[in-house]
């Protein structure tokens, strides 16, 4: 006759579904995709901000999509190591979007 202890065994089912969740959160954050940042050059034209640019990364980038404004003008910044909101016609921008 096989006599279970109660308490060892819904120990060791809670161990085993700890260890199992455990896992699974690792690898969630790990993408399996192959997706890849790349940048692109976009060049200011007369009369673009930094928000008219942000608001049309917004619309047609992939990398952007969902994000505030200003989250976007943010990194757009911080990509160019911009240390204001100037920009000049002509001026050589970094954005970042998804390899395609």
């Amino acid at each position: 006759m096989i006599t279970i202890n109660i308490k060892k065994f819904t120990k060791s089912i809670l161990t085993l579904l700890g260890g199992l969740i455990l896992i699974l959160l690792y690898f969630s954050n790990v993408s399996l995709s192959k997706t890849e940042l790349e940048t692109k050059t976009v060049f200011v034209s007369n009369g673009d901000t930094l928000w008219v640019i942000a608001e049309n990364e917004q619309m047609n980038n992939r990398y952007y999509e969902g994000k505030k404004v200003q989250e976007i003008i943010y990194d757009i910044k911080n990509t160019n190591n911009l240390d204001d909101s100037y920009l000049y016609e002509g001026q050589k921008l970094e954005i970042l979007s998804y390899k395609e």
